[in-house]
Protein backbone atom coordinates (compact mmCIF):
# COMPACT_ATOMS: atom_id res chain seq x y z
CA UNK A 1 0.00 0.00 0.00
CA UNK A 2 3.06 2.38 0.64
CA UNK A 3 4.72 1.90 -2.69
CA UNK A 4 1.43 2.18 -4.34
CA UNK A 5 0.70 5.43 -2.68
CA UNK A 6 4.49 7.00 -3.50
CA UNK A 7 3.67 5.94 -6.83
CA UNK A 8 0.78 8.16 -7.29
CA UNK A 9 2.33 10.97 -5.35
CA UNK A 10 4.88 10.20 -8.12
CA UNK A 11 2.88 10.59 -10.70
CA UNK A 12 1.03 13.55 -9.47
CA UNK A 13 4.19 15.40 -8.88
CA UNK A 14 6.00 14.71 -12.30
CA UNK A 15 4.76 17.74 -13.80
CA UNK A 16 6.60 19.70 -10.84
CA UNK A 17 9.99 21.63 -11.42
CA UNK A 18 11.82 22.34 -8.38
CA UNK A 19 14.76 24.78 -8.53
CA UNK A 20 16.99 25.64 -5.73
CA UNK A 21 18.92 29.23 -5.88
CA UNK A 22 21.74 29.29 -3.59
CA UNK A 23 23.41 32.69 -3.54
CA UNK A 24 27.12 32.42 -2.19
CA UNK A 25 29.12 35.37 -0.08
CA UNK A 26 32.14 34.43 -2.55
CA UNK A 27 33.48 31.73 -4.73
CA UNK A 28 35.01 28.19 -3.17
CA UNK A 29 35.20 25.04 -1.97
CA UNK A 30 32.97 25.71 0.39
CA UNK A 31 31.05 27.35 -1.80
CA UNK A 32 28.29 24.74 -1.87
CA UNK A 33 24.65 24.42 -1.88
CA UNK A 34 24.55 21.94 1.22
CA UNK A 35 21.19 23.40 2.61
CA UNK A 36 19.51 23.37 -0.98
CA UNK A 37 21.06 19.98 -1.71
CA UNK A 38 20.44 18.45 1.69
CA UNK A 39 16.61 19.22 1.47
CA UNK A 40 16.54 18.36 -2.53
CA UNK A 41 17.74 15.16 -1.26
CA UNK A 42 15.15 14.28 1.06
CA UNK A 43 12.20 15.53 -1.62
CA UNK A 44 13.80 13.30 -4.26
CA UNK A 45 13.92 10.22 -1.47
CA UNK A 46 10.40 10.15 -0.85
CA UNK A 47 9.25 11.19 -4.26
CA UNK A 48 11.33 10.42 -7.69
CA UNK A 49 12.11 13.90 -8.57
CA UNK A 50 15.76 14.32 -9.43
CA UNK A 51 15.20 15.03 -13.58
CA UNK A 52 12.76 17.84 -12.11
CA UNK A 53 14.99 18.92 -9.69
CA UNK A 54 17.90 21.64 -10.37
CA UNK A 55 20.62 23.58 -8.10
CA UNK A 56 21.15 26.59 -9.41
CA UNK A 57 24.60 29.33 -7.60
CA UNK A 58 25.58 32.62 -7.99
CA UNK A 59 27.44 35.04 -5.85
CA UNK A 60 26.76 37.74 -3.95
CA UNK A 61 28.57 40.58 -5.85
CA UNK A 62 26.18 39.54 -8.99
CA UNK A 63 23.89 42.44 -9.99
CA UNK A 64 19.98 40.71 -9.29
CA UNK A 65 19.22 41.24 -13.26
CA UNK A 66 21.42 38.89 -13.99
CA UNK A 67 21.06 36.21 -10.97
CA UNK A 68 16.64 36.59 -12.34
CA UNK A 69 18.26 36.54 -16.14
CA UNK A 70 19.78 32.92 -15.75
CA UNK A 71 16.83 31.51 -13.16
CA UNK A 72 14.36 32.67 -15.86
CA UNK A 73 15.92 30.64 -18.77
CA UNK A 74 16.52 27.81 -16.40
CA UNK A 75 12.87 27.52 -14.94
CA UNK A 76 11.60 28.36 -18.95
CA UNK A 77 13.83 25.35 -20.37
CA UNK A 78 13.06 22.81 -17.34
CA UNK A 79 9.06 22.93 -17.96
CA UNK A 80 6.45 22.11 -15.68
CA UNK A 81 4.80 23.82 -13.00
CA UNK A 82 7.96 25.42 -11.22
CA UNK A 83 8.72 25.85 -7.84
CA UNK A 84 11.37 28.07 -6.93
CA UNK A 85 13.38 28.09 -3.29
CA UNK A 86 15.76 30.27 -2.17
CA UNK A 87 18.21 30.03 1.09
CA UNK A 88 18.55 32.85 2.80
CA UNK A 89 21.31 34.28 4.96
CA UNK A 90 22.44 37.22 6.11
CA UNK A 91 24.85 37.57 3.42
CA UNK A 92 22.49 37.26 0.82
CA UNK A 93 18.79 38.28 2.35
CA UNK A 94 18.53 41.70 0.24
CA UNK A 95 19.86 40.26 -2.95
CA UNK A 96 17.87 37.09 -2.25
CA UNK A 97 14.58 39.26 -2.01
CA UNK A 98 15.16 41.73 -4.92
CA UNK A 99 15.58 38.70 -7.49
CA UNK A 100 12.15 36.92 -5.74
CA UNK A 101 10.28 40.04 -6.54
CA UNK A 102 11.86 40.05 -10.40
CA UNK A 103 10.90 36.33 -10.87
CA UNK A 104 7.50 36.33 -9.07
CA UNK A 105 6.06 39.75 -11.09
CA UNK A 106 7.73 38.09 -14.49
CA UNK A 107 6.57 34.67 -13.84
CA UNK A 108 3.14 35.04 -11.36
CA UNK A 109 2.04 31.30 -11.27
CA UNK A 110 5.03 30.15 -9.98
CA UNK A 111 5.60 29.12 -6.47
CA UNK A 112 8.52 30.66 -3.95
CA UNK A 113 9.71 29.29 -1.20
CA UNK A 114 12.11 30.73 1.25
CA UNK A 115 14.06 28.69 3.71
CA UNK A 116 17.01 29.14 5.74
CA UNK A 117 18.63 31.33 8.91
CA UNK A 118 17.50 34.91 7.91
CA UNK A 119 13.69 33.38 7.46
CA UNK A 120 13.66 31.81 11.14
CA UNK A 121 14.90 34.84 12.62
CA UNK A 122 13.76 37.56 10.42
CA UNK A 123 10.63 36.51 8.52
CA UNK A 124 8.97 40.17 8.36
CA UNK A 125 8.30 41.27 4.82
CA UNK A 126 9.14 38.47 3.05
CA UNK A 127 5.91 36.76 2.53
CA UNK A 128 3.34 38.03 0.44
CA UNK A 129 0.65 38.69 3.15
CA UNK A 130 3.59 40.70 4.30
CA UNK A 131 4.28 42.75 1.36
CA UNK A 132 7.23 40.30 0.08
CA UNK A 133 7.57 37.91 -3.18
CA UNK A 134 7.56 34.50 -1.41
CA UNK A 135 4.10 32.58 -1.24
CA UNK A 136 5.56 30.49 1.63
CA UNK A 137 8.52 31.11 4.08
CA UNK A 138 9.60 27.75 6.34
CA UNK A 139 11.03 28.69 9.71
CA UNK A 140 12.94 26.39 10.99
CA UNK A 141 14.99 22.95 9.05
CA UNK A 142 13.49 22.55 5.83
CA UNK A 143 13.84 19.10 4.42
CA UNK A 144 10.19 18.01 6.48
CA UNK A 145 8.46 21.27 5.62
CA UNK A 146 9.23 21.98 2.20
CA UNK A 147 7.74 18.32 0.87
CA UNK A 148 4.29 19.28 3.01
CA UNK A 149 4.45 22.12 0.66
CA UNK A 150 4.98 20.29 -2.32
CA UNK A 151 2.65 17.91 -1.68
CA UNK A 152 -0.34 20.57 -1.28
CA UNK A 153 1.00 22.34 -4.74
CA UNK A 154 0.79 19.06 -6.54
CA UNK A 155 -2.75 18.89 -5.95
CA UNK A 156 -3.50 21.76 -7.24
CA UNK A 157 -3.62 23.14 -3.88
CA UNK A 158 -1.97 26.78 -2.65
CA UNK A 159 -0.57 25.97 0.52
CA UNK A 160 -2.95 27.54 3.75
CA UNK A 161 -0.34 29.30 5.37
CA UNK A 162 2.51 31.16 3.95
CA UNK A 163 4.14 30.44 6.88
CA UNK A 164 5.51 26.70 7.44
CA UNK A 165 6.98 25.69 10.60
CA UNK A 166 10.28 22.77 10.23
CA UNK A 167 10.39 20.15 12.47
CA UNK A 168 13.43 18.88 14.21
CA UNK A 169 14.45 16.49 11.59
CA UNK A 170 16.25 13.00 12.44
CA UNK A 171 19.81 13.60 11.61
CA UNK A 172 20.07 9.66 11.06
CA UNK A 173 17.66 9.24 9.00
CA UNK A 174 18.14 12.19 6.36
CA UNK A 175 19.78 11.35 3.14
CA UNK A 176 23.33 12.16 1.70
CA UNK A 177 23.51 15.17 -0.55
CA UNK A 178 26.53 13.95 -1.85
CA UNK A 179 25.39 9.60 -2.43
CA UNK A 180 22.42 11.11 -3.78
CA UNK A 181 24.46 12.82 -6.69
CA UNK A 182 23.10 16.32 -5.70
CA UNK A 183 26.66 17.61 -5.11
CA UNK A 184 30.04 16.18 -6.25
CA UNK A 185 32.99 17.37 -4.45
CA UNK A 186 35.06 16.44 -7.44
CA UNK A 187 33.62 19.47 -9.11
CA UNK A 188 33.79 22.26 -6.34
CA UNK A 189 37.10 23.95 -6.59
CA UNK A 190 39.30 26.27 -6.14
CA UNK A 191 42.62 27.12 -7.37
CA UNK A 192 42.39 23.06 -8.41
CA UNK A 193 41.80 22.06 -4.89
CA UNK A 194 38.05 19.80 -5.03
CA UNK A 195 36.99 20.37 -1.48
CA UNK A 196 33.49 19.58 0.68
CA UNK A 197 31.18 20.76 3.60
CA UNK A 198 30.50 17.74 6.25
CA UNK A 199 27.90 17.98 7.99
CA UNK A 200 27.77 15.63 10.89
CA UNK A 201 25.73 16.95 13.31
CA UNK A 202 22.83 19.84 14.35
CA UNK A 203 22.28 21.40 17.49
CA UNK A 204 24.67 23.24 19.52
CA UNK A 205 24.66 22.74 23.80
CA UNK A 206 25.92 26.13 24.34
CA UNK A 207 23.65 29.03 24.25
CA UNK A 208 25.87 32.21 22.95
CA UNK A 209 23.76 35.28 22.97
CA UNK A 210 25.12 36.49 19.79
CA UNK A 211 24.38 33.32 18.05
CA UNK A 212 21.19 31.96 15.93
CA UNK A 213 21.86 28.88 18.15
CA UNK A 214 21.17 30.93 21.26
CA UNK A 215 17.21 30.27 20.72
CA UNK A 216 17.77 26.78 19.01
CA UNK A 217 17.77 23.48 19.85
CA UNK A 218 20.52 22.28 21.99
CA UNK A 219 20.56 18.86 21.53
CA UNK A 220 22.93 17.07 19.31
CA UNK A 221 21.87 14.86 16.52
CA UNK A 222 24.63 12.58 14.58
CA UNK A 223 24.30 11.39 11.41
CA UNK A 224 24.22 7.28 10.97
CA UNK A 225 27.52 5.39 11.33
CA UNK A 226 26.64 3.81 8.10
CA UNK A 227 25.95 7.21 6.29
CA UNK A 228 29.43 8.57 7.86
CA UNK A 229 31.25 5.25 6.13
CA UNK A 230 30.05 5.79 3.33
CA UNK A 231 30.39 9.39 2.74
CA UNK A 232 33.76 9.68 3.68
CA UNK A 233 34.81 6.74 1.04
CA UNK A 234 33.55 8.85 -1.36
CA UNK A 235 35.55 12.15 -0.43
CA UNK A 236 38.28 9.98 -0.71
CA UNK A 237 37.07 8.25 -4.33
CA UNK A 238 36.45 11.89 -5.35
CA UNK A 239 40.06 12.96 -4.08
CA UNK A 240 38.74 15.98 -2.27
CA UNK A 241 41.51 18.21 -1.18
CA UNK A 242 40.18 19.50 1.32
CA UNK A 243 36.57 18.72 4.03
CA UNK A 244 35.30 21.23 6.53
CA UNK A 245 33.53 19.69 9.16
CA UNK A 246 30.15 21.89 9.75
CA UNK A 247 29.53 20.35 13.70
CA UNK A 248 29.31 23.74 15.61
CA UNK A 249 31.58 22.15 18.45
CA UNK A 250 33.19 19.29 16.90
CA UNK A 251 35.03 18.01 20.14
CA UNK A 252 31.64 18.67 22.42
CA UNK A 253 31.49 14.52 22.63
CA UNK A 254 35.06 13.06 23.41
CA UNK A 255 34.31 9.76 23.08
CA UNK A 256 32.90 10.71 19.41
CA UNK A 257 35.32 12.98 18.40
CA UNK A 258 38.21 10.79 18.89
CA UNK A 259 36.26 7.49 16.94
CA UNK A 260 35.66 10.04 14.24
CA UNK A 261 39.50 11.32 14.16
CA UNK A 262 41.10 7.64 14.45
CA UNK A 263 39.00 6.73 11.54
CA UNK A 264 40.15 9.50 9.43
CA UNK A 265 43.60 9.12 10.32
CA UNK A 266 43.37 5.37 9.77
CA UNK A 267 41.80 6.13 6.24
CA UNK A 268 42.32 10.23 5.42
CA UNK A 269 45.30 11.66 5.72
CA UNK A 270 45.46 12.88 2.25
CA UNK A 271 42.77 15.18 2.68
CA UNK A 272 43.13 18.22 4.68
CA UNK A 273 40.45 18.22 7.46
CA UNK A 274 39.07 21.03 9.05
CA UNK A 275 37.38 21.42 12.39
CA UNK A 276 35.52 24.28 15.03
CA UNK A 277 36.40 23.68 18.17
CA UNK A 278 35.89 24.78 21.57
CA UNK A 279 39.26 25.56 23.19
CA UNK A 280 38.03 24.40 26.90
CA UNK A 281 37.27 20.60 26.02
CA UNK A 282 40.54 19.88 24.35
CA UNK A 283 42.23 17.26 25.74
CA UNK A 284 46.01 15.25 24.90
CA UNK A 285 44.08 12.78 23.12
CA UNK A 286 42.46 15.22 21.08
CA UNK A 287 45.27 17.41 20.15
CA UNK A 288 47.93 14.37 19.21
CA UNK A 289 45.02 13.64 17.48
CA UNK A 290 44.61 16.56 15.43
CA UNK A 291 47.88 16.60 14.99
CA UNK A 292 48.56 13.24 13.41
CA UNK A 293 45.75 14.11 10.80
CA UNK A 294 47.38 17.29 9.95
CA UNK A 295 44.36 18.95 10.54
CA UNK A 296 43.66 22.72 11.28
CA UNK A 297 41.29 23.99 13.80
CA UNK A 298 39.15 27.30 14.55
CA UNK A 299 38.98 28.16 17.65
CA UNK A 300 36.47 30.76 19.01
CA UNK A 301 37.98 33.30 21.65
CA UNK A 302 35.89 35.92 21.21
CA UNK A 303 36.91 38.49 24.10
CA UNK A 304 39.68 37.47 26.88
CA UNK A 305 37.74 39.67 29.39
CA UNK A 306 35.68 37.50 31.51
CA UNK A 307 33.50 39.74 32.62
CA UNK A 308 32.37 40.05 29.35
CA UNK A 309 32.72 36.72 27.95
CA UNK A 310 30.22 35.17 31.01
CA UNK A 311 27.93 38.62 30.22
CA UNK A 312 27.22 36.34 26.47
CA UNK A 313 27.01 33.07 27.81
CA UNK A 314 30.59 32.27 27.51
CA UNK A 315 31.94 31.33 31.13
CA UNK A 316 36.02 32.38 30.22
CA UNK A 317 38.34 30.97 32.66
CA UNK A 318 41.71 32.67 30.93
CA UNK A 319 44.62 30.23 32.45
CA UNK A 320 42.67 27.30 31.39
CA UNK A 321 42.16 28.49 27.97
CA UNK A 322 46.07 29.07 27.54
CA UNK A 323 46.83 25.61 28.78
CA UNK A 324 44.04 23.96 26.57
CA UNK A 325 45.91 26.16 23.15
CA UNK A 326 49.02 25.16 24.66
CA UNK A 327 48.19 21.44 24.28
CA UNK A 328 48.55 22.71 20.78
CA UNK A 329 51.23 24.26 20.29
CA UNK A 330 52.88 21.14 21.37
CA UNK A 331 51.44 18.90 19.59
CA UNK A 332 52.15 21.46 16.19
CA UNK A 333 48.78 21.57 15.49
CA UNK A 334 47.44 24.42 12.73
CA UNK A 335 44.79 26.85 14.32
CA UNK A 336 43.41 30.32 14.64
CA UNK A 337 41.35 32.39 16.75
CA UNK A 338 38.11 34.42 16.68
CA UNK A 339 38.02 37.74 18.04
CA UNK A 340 34.84 39.97 18.31
CA UNK A 341 34.46 43.66 19.45
CA UNK A 342 31.64 45.13 20.36
CA UNK A 343 29.86 42.78 22.54
CA UNK A 344 28.00 44.04 25.51
CA UNK A 345 29.93 45.66 28.34
CA UNK A 346 33.50 45.55 25.90
CA UNK A 347 35.40 48.70 25.32
CA UNK A 348 38.38 49.51 23.14
CA UNK A 349 40.79 49.17 25.50
CA UNK A 350 39.35 45.88 26.15
CA UNK A 351 39.28 44.82 22.57
CA UNK A 352 43.01 45.53 23.13
CA UNK A 353 43.73 43.45 25.77
CA UNK A 354 41.54 40.97 24.23
CA UNK A 355 43.98 41.26 21.15
CA UNK A 356 47.27 40.67 23.46
CA UNK A 357 45.88 37.78 24.83
CA UNK A 358 45.44 36.30 21.48
CA UNK A 359 48.86 36.95 20.01
CA UNK A 360 50.00 35.66 22.86
CA UNK A 361 49.11 32.03 22.29
CA UNK A 362 50.68 31.72 18.92
CA UNK A 363 47.59 31.71 16.52
CA UNK A 364 48.19 30.57 12.67
CA UNK A 365 45.58 33.43 12.31
CA UNK A 366 43.44 35.66 14.01
CA UNK A 367 40.16 36.80 12.92
CA UNK A 368 38.58 39.66 13.97
CA UNK A 369 35.19 40.55 13.60
CA UNK A 370 32.93 43.73 14.21
CA UNK A 371 29.62 42.57 16.28
CA UNK A 372 26.36 41.72 14.90
CA UNK A 373 23.17 41.54 16.50
CA UNK A 374 21.55 39.18 14.68
CA UNK A 375 17.93 38.99 14.15
CA UNK A 376 16.34 36.37 16.61
CA UNK A 377 19.22 36.03 19.32
CA UNK A 378 18.95 36.36 22.53
CA UNK A 379 21.65 39.50 22.15
CA UNK A 380 19.08 41.15 19.97
CA UNK A 381 16.46 41.04 22.64
CA UNK A 382 18.79 42.54 24.90
CA UNK A 383 20.06 45.38 22.18
CA UNK A 384 18.18 47.96 24.32
CA UNK A 385 19.99 47.22 27.41
CA UNK A 386 23.10 47.99 26.29
CA UNK A 387 21.75 50.67 24.52
CA UNK A 388 23.24 48.90 21.31
CA UNK A 389 23.17 51.22 18.03
CA UNK A 390 23.20 49.04 14.92
CA UNK A 391 21.86 48.66 10.99
CA UNK A 392 18.64 47.24 10.80
CA UNK A 393 19.73 45.36 7.57
CA UNK A 394 22.07 43.05 7.17
CA UNK A 395 24.86 42.25 8.01
CA UNK A 396 23.46 44.31 11.32
CA UNK A 397 26.66 45.39 12.09
CA UNK A 398 26.99 47.24 15.42
CA UNK A 399 27.45 51.27 14.95
CA UNK A 400 27.65 51.84 19.09
CA UNK A 401 27.09 50.96 22.48
CA UNK A 402 27.24 52.41 25.94
CA UNK A 403 30.99 50.97 26.40
CA UNK A 404 31.55 51.43 22.70
CA UNK A 405 31.19 54.44 21.08
CA UNK A 406 31.35 54.80 16.88
CA UNK A 407 35.31 56.39 16.96
CA UNK A 408 35.97 53.68 19.47
CA UNK A 409 34.46 51.10 16.72
CA UNK A 410 35.88 52.76 14.19
CA UNK A 411 39.23 52.61 15.74
CA UNK A 412 38.75 48.46 16.14
CA UNK A 413 37.64 48.28 12.91
CA UNK A 414 40.92 49.83 11.71
CA UNK A 415 42.91 47.77 13.94
CA UNK A 416 41.36 44.43 12.53
CA UNK A 417 42.10 45.32 9.63
CA UNK A 418 46.13 46.33 10.49
CA UNK A 419 46.27 42.57 12.24
CA UNK A 420 44.37 40.97 8.42
CA UNK A 421 47.40 42.68 6.56
CA UNK A 422 50.33 42.05 8.67
CA UNK A 423 49.62 39.11 10.39
CA UNK A 424 47.44 36.94 8.55
CA UNK A 425 48.20 38.01 5.28
CA UNK A 426 51.56 38.16 5.75
CA UNK A 427 51.95 34.87 7.79
CA UNK A 428 54.24 36.24 11.13
CA UNK A 429 52.90 33.59 13.05
CA UNK A 430 56.52 32.01 12.90
CA UNK A 431 58.29 34.88 13.79
CA UNK A 432 56.30 37.92 15.11
CA UNK A 433 56.41 37.54 18.76
CA UNK A 434 60.34 37.45 18.23
CA UNK A 435 60.30 40.03 16.22
CA UNK A 436 57.76 42.13 18.61
CA UNK A 437 59.85 41.40 21.97
CA UNK A 438 62.81 43.62 21.51
CA UNK A 439 59.99 46.65 20.69
CA UNK A 440 58.66 46.06 24.65
CA UNK A 441 55.55 47.11 23.32
CA UNK A 442 51.96 44.89 22.77
CA UNK A 443 51.14 43.27 19.85
CA UNK A 444 47.62 46.40 20.09
CA UNK A 445 49.90 48.92 20.10
CA UNK A 446 52.25 47.68 17.51
CA UNK A 447 49.16 47.15 15.23
CA UNK A 448 47.94 51.03 15.67
CA UNK A 449 51.44 52.09 14.55
CA UNK A 450 51.31 49.69 11.39
CA UNK A 451 48.34 51.13 10.61
CA UNK A 452 49.32 54.80 11.04
CA UNK A 453 52.32 53.51 9.06
CA UNK A 454 50.22 52.39 6.27
CA UNK A 455 48.02 55.16 6.46
CA UNK A 456 51.08 57.34 5.75
CA UNK A 457 51.48 56.00 2.61
CA UNK A 458 48.40 57.83 1.00
CA UNK A 459 46.56 55.22 -0.64
CA UNK A 460 44.62 52.39 -0.01
CA UNK A 461 46.59 49.58 1.32
CA UNK A 462 46.16 47.12 -0.96
CA UNK A 463 47.36 49.89 -3.96
CA UNK A 464 51.37 49.08 -1.81
CA UNK A 465 51.40 45.91 -3.05
CA UNK A 466 52.55 44.89 -6.34
CA UNK A 467 50.86 41.74 -8.08
CA UNK A 468 54.00 40.65 -10.22
CA UNK A 469 56.40 40.71 -6.68
CA UNK A 470 54.82 37.92 -4.20
CA UNK A 471 57.32 39.15 -1.77
CA UNK A 472 56.47 42.92 -2.02
CA UNK A 473 53.67 42.68 1.51
CA UNK A 474 56.61 41.56 2.90
CA UNK A 475 59.04 43.97 1.94
CA UNK A 476 56.42 46.39 2.79
CA UNK A 477 56.41 44.80 6.17
CA UNK A 478 60.17 44.91 6.71
CA UNK A 479 60.01 49.05 5.55
CA UNK A 480 57.80 49.20 8.65
CA UNK A 481 60.34 47.33 11.08
CA UNK A 482 62.99 48.76 9.51
CA UNK A 483 61.55 52.14 10.65
CA UNK A 484 60.38 51.22 13.88
CA UNK A 485 63.80 49.58 14.95
CA UNK A 486 65.33 52.69 14.55
CA UNK A 487 63.24 54.80 16.07
CA UNK A 488 63.57 52.52 18.95
CA UNK A 489 67.50 52.91 18.24
CA UNK A 490 67.96 49.09 18.16
CA UNK A 491 68.73 49.34 14.46
CA UNK A 492 71.59 46.86 15.28
CA UNK A 493 69.21 44.02 15.61
CA UNK A 494 67.73 44.26 11.66
CA UNK A 495 69.99 42.03 10.32
CA UNK A 496 68.60 39.28 11.92
CA UNK A 497 65.32 40.94 12.01
CA UNK A 498 65.90 40.35 7.83
CA UNK A 499 67.39 37.53 7.77
CA UNK A 500 63.92 36.25 10.12
CA UNK A 501 61.25 37.23 8.04
CA UNK A 502 62.69 36.92 4.59
CA UNK A 503 63.56 33.34 5.72
CA UNK A 504 60.13 32.68 7.21
CA UNK A 505 58.35 34.51 4.27
CA UNK A 506 60.54 32.68 1.46
CA UNK A 507 59.74 29.30 3.60
CA UNK A 508 55.68 30.00 3.17
CA UNK A 509 55.56 30.86 -0.44
CA UNK A 510 57.34 27.55 -1.22
CA UNK A 511 54.90 25.59 0.78
CA UNK A 512 51.73 27.35 0.00
CA UNK A 513 52.45 28.80 -3.77
CA UNK A 514 55.22 26.49 -4.74
CA UNK A 515 56.80 29.64 -5.52
CA UNK A 516 61.36 29.08 -5.38
CA UNK A 517 62.98 32.38 -3.50
CA UNK A 518 66.71 33.09 -3.38
CA UNK A 519 67.44 35.27 -0.30
CA UNK A 520 70.71 36.75 1.61
CA UNK A 521 71.43 35.88 4.64
CA UNK A 522 73.42 38.01 7.39
CA UNK A 523 73.69 34.88 9.72
CA UNK A 524 74.76 31.53 9.28
CA UNK A 525 70.72 29.72 9.31
CA UNK A 526 71.34 26.67 11.15
CA UNK A 527 72.26 29.06 14.18
CA UNK A 528 69.39 31.25 13.71
CA UNK A 529 66.52 28.80 12.65
CA UNK A 530 68.18 25.60 14.50
CA UNK A 531 68.21 26.23 18.21
CA UNK A 532 65.39 27.56 19.12
CA UNK A 533 66.56 31.28 19.48
CA UNK A 534 63.71 33.42 20.61
CA UNK A 535 65.76 36.35 22.11
CA UNK A 536 67.32 38.45 19.06
CA UNK A 537 69.01 40.84 21.41
CA UNK A 538 70.73 37.60 22.84
CA UNK A 539 71.76 36.02 20.06
CA UNK A 540 73.24 38.95 17.84
CA UNK A 541 75.43 39.70 20.67
CA UNK A 542 76.58 36.15 20.60
CA UNK A 543 76.50 35.49 17.25
CA UNK A 544 79.22 36.06 14.43
CA UNK A 545 77.93 37.25 11.42
CA UNK A 546 78.65 34.43 7.87
CA UNK A 547 76.87 36.32 4.98
CA UNK A 548 75.64 33.23 2.74
CA UNK A 549 72.69 33.16 -0.11
CA UNK A 550 69.80 30.73 0.70
CA UNK A 551 67.70 29.20 -1.67
CA UNK A 552 64.07 28.08 -0.96
CA UNK A 553 62.09 25.70 -2.72
CA UNK A 554 59.02 23.36 -3.08
CA UNK A 555 59.71 19.66 -1.75
CA UNK A 556 57.39 16.61 -1.61
CA UNK A 557 56.74 17.26 2.22
CA UNK A 558 58.18 20.52 3.29
CA UNK A 559 60.09 23.57 1.19
CA UNK A 560 63.66 22.44 0.90
CA UNK A 561 66.43 24.72 1.85
CA UNK A 562 69.85 25.16 -0.17
CA UNK A 563 73.03 27.34 1.59
CA UNK A 564 75.82 28.68 -0.41
CA UNK A 565 78.15 30.94 0.30
CA UNK A 566 79.09 34.50 -0.74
Amino acid sequence: MKRCKQLILTAIMNDISLIFVSIHCEQGPEAVPLGAATVASYVDQNIALKHSVHLMEAIVDEPPSRIFDRLSRLSTSVGGRPVVGFSLYSWNRNLAVAVARMYAQAHPGSLLVAGGPEVTARPIGLDKEAGGPFSVIVQGEGESALFQVLQAWSNGQFPSQSRVLGMTEDLAALPSPWLSGYLDASVIKKDGFAGALWELARGCPYTCTYCYESKGNHRLRYISEERFERELEYFIAKNASSVFVLDPTFNANNKRTLQILDRLIEKATDIHWHFEIRAELLNRDQARRFAQLGASLQIGLQTADPEVSARVGRPLDRSKFKQKIDLLNQEGVVFGLDLMYGLPGDTLKGFMDSLDFAIELYPNHLDIFRLAVLPGTVLADQAAEYLMVYEPEPPYALISSSTFPREDMNAADRLSRSVDFFYNKGRAVAWFNQVLYPLKMGPSRFFQRFADFMDAQRKPWDANLDPQYPASREALILKFLDTLYEQQKIDYLLPAVWDVVRFHGAWARALAEGITTTIDCNYDPDQLFGSGIVDLEEFSALADMHPCRIRVQPGKMEPEVHIYDT
